[in-house]
């Protein structure tokens, strides 16, 4: 059966940007945009800063030999940078701004760019959307993901490039023997769901790998990937303050519900219903998977691509090769699946993640127009499936959601990469993101302190020590 527009869903939260935005490099007034009529005919050096690894820089490479082949009369190079991950692209990114040797295109999260448009140091599109010549038709474009780059005053600074969201993948293995079955979920597994499992799936403290191997159990429940991403979706989920939409700091102001909600993780961590992989000195979650130490991990469906068993990969594990699943993440009430779903709290919550793509006010008037044609050739019909098929994002254009070769996507039911994006569909009806906003304390450090307060707990800190020291952090 075909899954036409599923995704065509508008999200529930649409943020507005309040905080003051000036200072920064010294600029004070938006970037004026001088749009070419023709294509420059002198040679273009286009610069990409990024936080991807060899596979989605080989695809962008890919799609800039179509792009030159749309526009043969361009003399256009191009060079990709990886920054490493996010947070260090944005210091990257910082120093860049200030140094004014800024790439002309870089991809980032609206918080990120909040900080960019401190000084201008990123251009408005709203003229290259709109030209007669070059635009391009918004109304093709998911509309949330256009919210999402709609929030600060008066202009659009970015477009969405390579949408994702979080998943939670499985050892299929491991729940078959104890005869669970998650092919056929309508509401998300909860917090007690898996509480009620622990006995069947996560063995005694003290039993050996050769054991736990027999008798198909792990030595933790679930990992999860993120702890900034699962202190912001747990707040939501549990009602408690995070941040709002003036960049107010809202932490423990919720009657108890902070407290209530990092006690139960505290008692989680302590039963091995969570781990994170530090607790195995480990960096990835899709480690303590193949190990055969986790029966579950929780990250991005961007990474999809990570957490697929290989012979290599399970060399080590107790369990040796086996079969995965994939399900929406893991809720505190429960939270009915689908795109039709008639019957979803407000504490349902997963989140909106992936890039967005903005162009440098650094960049000459020739540098910005072909950034922005290649901006429209990367997003796309076919180029957004293409890159949503290869690597776990989900495409950001209607028409590439409706078209036969991702309609043949969604229906492998083999396929990792279809796995995710069908768990990433199924919990469509609560996807969240968060407002953006500078100022004392910007929505990035936020982001940064709630997530190392979750490490903070994990590694012994009390609960009390921890809120105080995040409100001291953030006041």
């Amino acid at each position: 059966m075909k899954k036409l527009l599923l995704f065509f869903v508008t999200f529930t939260s649409v943020f507005v940007l309040s905080a003051c935005l000036t200072g920064g490099t010294g600029r004070d007034t938006v970037t004026d945009v001088n749009i070419p009529d023709e294509l420059p005919t002198e040679q273009v050096n286009l610069i990409f800063w990024h936080a991807w690894g060899e596979t989605n820089s080989n695809l962008v490479a890919e799609m800039f030999e179509s792009f030159k082949a749309e526009y043969p009369e361009l003399n256009v190079n191009l060079t990709q940078t990886g920054q490493g991950n996010y947070d260090s692209l944005r210091e990257s990114l910082i120093h860049a701004i200030a140094a004014g040797a800024t790439p002309t295109m870089m991809i980032g999260y609206p918080d990120h760019f909040a900080g960019y448009l401190n000084g201008n140091a990123i251009v408005p599109l709203d003229d290259f959307i709109s030209h007669p010549e070059w635009g391009v038709d918004l109304d093709d474009f998911i509309e949330g993901y256009i919210e999402e780059n709609s929030q600060f005053p008066d202009y659009i600074f970015s477009l969405p490039l390579s949408k994702s969201t979080e998943m939670a993948v499985y050892n299929k293995d491991v729940f078959d023997a104890h005869g669970y079955d998650f092919s056929n979920l309508t509401h998300a597994l909860t917090w007690d769901d898996l509480e009620a499992m622990m006995e069947d799936i996560v063995a005694p403290s003290g039993m050996s790998d050769a054991d736990r191997a027999t008798n198909m159990q792990t030595r933790y429940m679930i990992n999860i990937d993120s702890s900034s991403n699962f202190y912001i979706n747990s707040s939501r989920q549990w009602g408690a303050g995070y941040t709002d939409t003036d960049g107010n700091i809202l932490i423990d102001e919720d009657e108890g519900r902070t407290r209530e909600m990092l006690e139960f993780f505290q008692a989680r961590f302590a039963d091995r219903t969570i781990v994170f992989p530090i607790e195995e000195g480990l960096d990835y979650g899709n480690e303590l998977l193949h190990r055969g130490l986790v029966a579950i991990t929780q990250g991005s469906t961007a990474g999809m691509q990570y957490n697929i068993p290989t012979a290599s990969r399970t060399s080590n594990g107790i369990f040796g090769m086996f079969d995965i699943g994939v399900m929406p993440v893991i809720q505190k009430d429960s939270c009915e699946l689908g795109a039709d779903a008639t019957d979803v709290p407000g504490t349902c919550s997963a989140m909106q993640q992936g890039p967005n793509i903005a162009i440098s006010s650094d960049a000459s008037d020739a540098e910005r127009l072909v950034a922005w044609l290649f901006i429209k050739h990367m997003t796309n019909t076919e180029n957004t499936a293409m890159f949503a098929m290869t690597t776990g994002y989900i495409p950001v254009r209607y028409s590439a959601f409706q078209s036969d070769d991702y309609q043949t996507f969604l229906d492998d039911m083999e396929d990792p990469f279809a796995m995710a994006a069908r768990a990433a569909q199924a919990q469509i009806n609560f996807y969240r993101f968060d407002a953006a906003f500078t100022g004392e304390v910007t929505s990035a450090r936020a982001r940064n302190e709630v997530g190392q307060a979750l490490d903070a707990l994990f590694t012994g800190d009390g609960v009390d020590t921890v809120i105080n020291r995040l409100k001291s952090r953030l006041s």
